[in-house]
């Protein structure tokens, strides 16, 4: 036959090989779409060796099984923390699927790389942010199915946007719910830190930076070899690596530390009343927003070798 015979989403050839259907290109599209009806948000694209981190695979009870690319969002929140969406690209049996949903509030600005100036630690993905939004304050807009093609795609993110223009109040009240619920559990230390930083990060140059990330790098060595030694048991009291780093950062970050430490401590910004406490949180801050603002200058700072030498 010389003719290919359609099946499901993919395509037959001569040969009986199969040709997978394939999502047309839809990132242009979508950065378009995000500057020009998103008001307020802007896209966040991690850079090339991040781009696994934004594909997905999730379960909808609707559609059943999708996956595809998914595009993160941010905007300025309030009192230093920042507004969260993702907007999901799906491909299933030949049709685009578009949708707007993790609204979430943390005082990360790049969520899709958490770390704490190093990666000899583990790192907290959901660091600053609920583990789990209540359903009450969960937001998402339907999946919008449009066909696999350019004026269809199109089509479907004024779909979108005209959903984002009309839910754009309910976006901010859950993430102001969300602000709320995370200051409560986690005691303020982040908007604390993060207020703090943001009066603070240009005191440091790129050369302190990078000593930084070097001096936090060879903690994070030795603090994993003393753990292999017996001589660090971690979930004790005191036995995180904020708490091993404590009173070792080079400046101009020993100062920040020694501030930090009594804003969280005292009457205005009272986060607790141990001392080892408030320094453990303001060096775990540190370190985590640090490694945030950080990304703006340098996305990929942990893959680079310039710091290391």
């Amino acid at each position: 036959m010389s003719k290919a015979i359609t099946f499901g989403v993919g395509i037959f050839g001569r040969k009986g090989t199969v040709v997978v259907k394939r999502c047309i290109n839809c990132k242009q599209e979508i950065i378009n779409f995000g500057a020009k009806r998103l008001e307020g948000f802007s896209i966040d694209i991690p850079p090339k060796t991040f781009r696994t981190g934004t594909d997905f695979v999730l379960w909808d009870q609707e559609q059943g099984e999708v996956k595809g690319a998914a595009y993160p969002f941010w905007a300025d929140g309030e009192d230093g923390c920042f507004w969260h969406f993702t907007l999901f690209r799906g491909f299933q049996k030949g049709q685009i699927l578009l949708r707007i949903g993790e609204v979430f509030t943390s005082y990360l600005k790049h969520p899709w790389d958490v770390a704490f100036c190093t990666y000899r630690t583990l790192s907290n993905g959901s660091y600053s942010r609920l583990m789990t939004i209540p359903a009450k304050a969960q937001v998402a807009s339907p999946w919008f199915a449009v066909e696999n093609d350019k004026e269809s795609l199109l089509q479907g993110l004024e779909r979108l946007g005209d959903w984002f223009d009309q839910h754009r109040e309910e976006i901010a009240e859950s993430c102001r719910k969300q602000q709320g619920w995370v200051d409560k559990e986690q005691g303020r230390s982040h908007r604390v830190a993060r207020l703090y930083l943001q009066e603070h990060w240009r005191e440091a140059d790129q050369a302190a930076i990078l000593a930084l990330y070097r001096e936090v790098d060879r903690l994070a060595e030795a603090y994993e070899a003393a753990k292999k030694r017996g001589e660090i048991h971690f979930g004790q009291e005191h036995s995180f690596f904020s708490d091993w780093c404590a009173g070792k950062l080079p400046a101009p970050f020993s100062q920040w530390e020694e501030e930090l430490t009594a804003l969280l401590m005292s009457k205005k910004a009272r986060v607790t009343k141990d001392p080892l406490y408030a320094r453990s949180f303001a060096v775990g801050n540190l370190l985590y927003f640090i490694h945030d603002l950080e990304k703006d200058v340098c996305p990929d700072i942990l893959l680079a070798k310039k710091w290391k030498s």
